[in-house]
């Protein structure tokens, strides 16, 4: 029977797939100038269902009549992300839109963090749990 990887190997795994989309986002940052540089990114991991297996999903529930209804997907016109084209190309060929790669390395750095805010607060949890820290 396979191993199912724990919650903090696929912390550990993200942490790592966004150190390496960091580095081919400066890639292009540094190659905005290159002619008929084509920018690069990284397709996004497996991690949404790796830690679907780790985790107890909870549906919410009304405990009291006066609580709102939880809102569920079939509510509202929810629409699925649909990557655009590259709109822009220089006359050099270069497909490169500076502001379009440093929004996603501001998202990958705030995505960094809060995997590493996760990773801290886990550890602190076990160390309660074990009755060495508080």
């Amino acid at each position: 029977m396979a191993e199912r990887p724990g919650l903090f190997d696929v912390m550990a795994r993200k942490m790592d797939w966004l150190a390496q989309r960091q580095k081919v986002l400066s890639e292009n940052v540094a190659n905005a100038d290159t002619p008929g540089f084509k920018p690069r990114d990284l397709r996004e991991g497996p991690f949404e269902r790796m830690i679907r297996g780790q985790l107890a999903i909870l549906q919410p529930r009304r405990t009291n009549p006066e609580h709102m209804t939880p809102a569920s997907a079939a509510d509202g016109p929810a629409r699925e992300h649909q990557p655009r084209e590259r709109y822009e190309t220089a006359p050099s060929g270069n497909a490169v839109v500076l502001e379009e790669q440093l929004v996603k390395v501001q998202q990958t750095q705030v995505d960094y963090q809060t995997m590493t805010n996760l990773y801290s607060k886990h550890l602190r949890m076990y160390s309660t749990a074990l009755g060495r820290g508080g």
